[in-house]
């Protein structure tokens, strides 16, 4: 009971206090001088450079995710090639799908690469026999 009590009194206590604050604050940007015109304009300048910037950062984002999205769905032509022999094995696969000891194929194969052989990619050009 006596918590509820003291929980009630603080809480208006900190109400109080944040109000006068407010209101200390308002009064003191009351009786501050204006701003001459000169530094008004430098002011809006200031505002509209910072609203250019944050549209210019927000574009360079969405052009940089973009194409960060177009390189992982692009389609590789990757090459197998077992070290002991000299053999190599041509498969395409997007990019995505390529990790360290294998990949899954454009036609839904998953390739494991053994520890003797090792994959090398380059980018899969149209015309390409392979």
């Amino acid at each position: 009971m006596i918590g509820k009590i003291l929980l009630t009194l603080f809480v208006i206590i900190v109400a109080w206090l944040v109000i006068s604050n407010r209101q200390r604050r308002i009064a003191e940007v009351a009786q501050q001088p204006r701003l001459s015109a000169t530094e008004q304009k430098r002011g809006v300048q200031w505002k509209w450079g910072g609203y250019i910037f944050a549209i210019a950062m927000i574009l360079g984002s969405g052009v940089f995710l973009y194409m960060e999205w177009q390189d992982r769905y692009r389609v590789v032509t990757v090459q197998v090639i077992d070290s002991q022999t000299g053999k190599s094995v041509y498969y395409k696969a997007r990019r995505m799908d390529v990790g360290e000891r294998g990949f899954t194929t454009l036609d839904g194969r998953e390739v494991t690469v053994a520890d003797t052989e090792r994959i090398e990619l380059e980018s899969a050009r149209t015309g390409d026999p392979r």
